[in-house]
């Protein structure tokens, strides 16, 4: 009896209060984690860069990979090697360029590694070009030449490139890059190239520019040798019978004469329609005098200098 009057008296108040229950369920699959959208074009990742503020960046000192239990790293060890060796014929390797959007090749010291040289260049995948700035900056002279290499870092501070090439255009596969032939025996120059044709079909010209360096780094200055081009074109069509700016010509900068510091050499070509390259002539150029001078037409052997220094990781 009393086990029946208690169901009756539950039945009442279950009647009269309604209950909710929430039955969790344990096999529920946890929400995905949201990704990052990735950048797809060069504004929108110049634009995400500049979400941190500089003063806000954490720039961490290069510290080599240990070893574990498993796997032994040997001690790297860091070399300089002369960039300019042999003469003009360093090429940058920018693979990497189409898939981060950007690529920073390297940095070259003077021979007191008291500057750094380098540039860096940028993809658009809008229209499948390329375009690239150079620095020059200054080095910490406080630390070790190996290490003040290893620290530099370009995002510590804001830094003003010196040159900009191919950033105001805007061409369907425009290849426009700069790159350092060498530096001056005396630190105070530079001779830097720019390479400017199609990222489909390859380069078509090459422009010459020298940096002079001033006492303060914000002091120095840059010059296009255009003059020292006009110059060889006066000279195969005034006294070779040969109007080159009708072919395809090129100039291939060797560096700083080993004779004269103030000299730049170049090598001369003009290339058939077959694209066979044809020597013309060896050209120096005075960085002082703003002279252009012949040296020869049929001896593509010069001395020239190698000062630039670039470091190299070792395994020993």
């Amino acid at each position: 009896m009393r086990i029946i009057a208690f169901v009756f008296v539950l039945s009442i108040l279950l009647a009269n209060r309604a209950y909710s229950f929430t039955i969790k369920n344990p096999f529920k699959k946890a929400p995905a984690p949201q990704k990052e959208k990735m950048v797809e074009t060069k504004q929108e990742w110049e634009q995400k860069a500049k979400n941190v503020p500089l003063e806000d960046r954490t720039i961490e000192p290069y510290t080599p990979p240990k070893s574990d239990k498993n796997i032994t790293y040997p001690d790297p060890h860091f070399v300089f090697e002369l960039y300019n060796s042999p003469p003009g014929m360093r090429e940058i390797n920018i693979d990497d360029v189409k898939r981060n959007l950007y690529s920073y090749p390297y940095i070259v010291s003077d021979n007191k590694c008291h500057y750094a040289a380098y540039p860096r260049y940028y993809f658009s995948p809008d229209n499948n070009q390329i375009s690239s700035e150079f620095f020059v900056e200054e080095l910490d002279t406080s630390k070790t030449k190996v290490q003040r290499m290893l620290d530099y870092n370009h995002n510590q501070k804001v830094r003003n490139s010196i040159i900009i090439s191919g950033k105001k255009e805007h061409y369907q596969h425009l290849f426009s890059g700069l790159s350092l032939v060498d530096w001056s025996k005396d630190g105070k120059r530079l001779l830097i190239k720019e390479r400017v044709g199609s990222t489909v079909e390859g380069v078509y010209k090459t422009y010459l520019y020298v940096h002079f360096m001033g006492n303060d780094i914000t002091r120095g200055y840059t010059i296009k040798l255009e003059n020292f081009d006009n110059a060889i074109k006066r000279y195969y069509t005034n006294y070779r019978d040969l109007n080159i700016i009708e072919y395809r010509y090129d100039i291939f900068p060797l560096g700083f004469s080993q004779d004269n510091d103030d000299i730049i050499v170049t090598l001369v070509y003009v290339y058939d329609k077959n694209n066979k390259k044809i020597f013309l002539g060896t050209w120096g150029y005075n960085t002082s005098t703003n002279e252009s001078m012949l040296f020869s037409t049929t001896n593509n052997q010069v001395s020239v200098s190698a000062n630039g220094l670039i470091l190299t990781k070792v395994l020993e």
